[in-house]
Formats: structure tokens, sequence, C-alpha cells
């Protein structure tokens, strides 16, 4: 398929590194108009569907942007220099104990893309024996069970409402 040209020119661009995001002010020339836009750049991460036997594991976790404890999957940014895959591997051991058995790619997908560059990579996850999590200083979850059956109660009740791990159960149903 052929590319097509962009029909933005960025005439005008400022970063400010704002800890793990940069905010970017451009001014672009579109349809011959000189506009702003603003848009995050933000790094790479993964959205794990862990399954452990007939279950899914799920992380109750508390999120302080929404001050509110959610259900989510486990999930996390893309270090330096590691694969997506490697980084899914590290992200579900880190946050659940668990070690990976099989790893399933479930492609990529970009969650809010009007308003950052953010991409996600999802992966299904086999997980073998549990040993100790090394959760992330601000973490603050709990690691929950579910069946099947329950995790796709919990989604079509709103229960979930985790972009990225509704994408990876998207996905994974659609296999």
């Amino acid at each position: 398929m052929k590319e097509i040209k962009s029909p933005f020119e960025t005439v005008e661009s400022e970063k400010i590194k704002l800890g793990r995001f940069t905010l970017v002010q451009d001014k672009v020339r579109v349809k011959n108009q000189i506009r702003p836009y603003d848009y995050l750049e933000m790094i790479e991460g993964v959205s794990i569907l862990p399954f452990h036997g007939e279950n899914i594991i799920t992380l109750k976790e508390y999120r302080y942007p929404i001050s509110l404890w959610q259900t989510e999957l486990p999930g996390g940014l893309i270090d330096p220099g590691e694969t997506a895959e490697q980084a899914a591997v590290r992200g579900l051991k880190e946050e659940t104990g668990y070690e990976a058995e099989e790893v399933i790619p479930l492609g990529e997908f970009y969650p809010s893309f009007g308003s950052t560059n953010e991409k996600i990579h999802l992966f299904a996850i086999r997980c073998g024996k549990q040993g100790e999590e090394s959760l992330n200083p601000a973490e603050v979850l709990k690691l929950h069970e579910v069946s099947i059956e329950e995790f796709k109660r919990m989604v079509a009740s709103g229960e979930i409402k985790h972009g990225a791990g509704l994408a990876a159960w998207a996905r994974w149903m659609s296999r």
C-alpha cells in the first residue's frame, strides 16, 4: 500500500519533559492555516492477559489520577533496550510474581491517538509457578484470580474499565 503524504507540516515544535511524559506543543500548517497541536509523547508499554490454569489473573489497583480502585490486567512500560515481549514477561513477574510459560503476541494498539502517541503491545501469557512479586514503591494493588466466566461478566458489566486490558481481551476473543 502506498503511503499517503501527511496533510500536516510542522512549523514550530517545543517539548517539555514532565516526569515520564513529554508534552509536545507544535504549530502546524494544515489546510493553509497555522494551528496549535499539543499532545503527549509516551514510552511504549505492554498489557498482559495472564491465564493461570482456567483462571485469569487480575489486579485491583488504586489509580491516583481518578482516585478509585480499578480492576485491571498487569502491564507496564518497555525499558530501553528491551523488547515488548521481554517487558511483558518482566511486568508479569514484577506485578504478580508469576513466571511466563507461554507468551502469545496479540498485536498493538494506540489508546488515544488524538492526544498521545502512546503505543501498547498486547500479550496473552500462560503462567506457571508463582514466586514473589517486586512492586514499584508507588504501586498499591491486590492480586485476584477469577474464572474466565467471571472475567466475561466483569467486562460485560463495565466493572473492568482498563482500556488496554479490554483491548487485550478483545484481541484474544477475536483469534
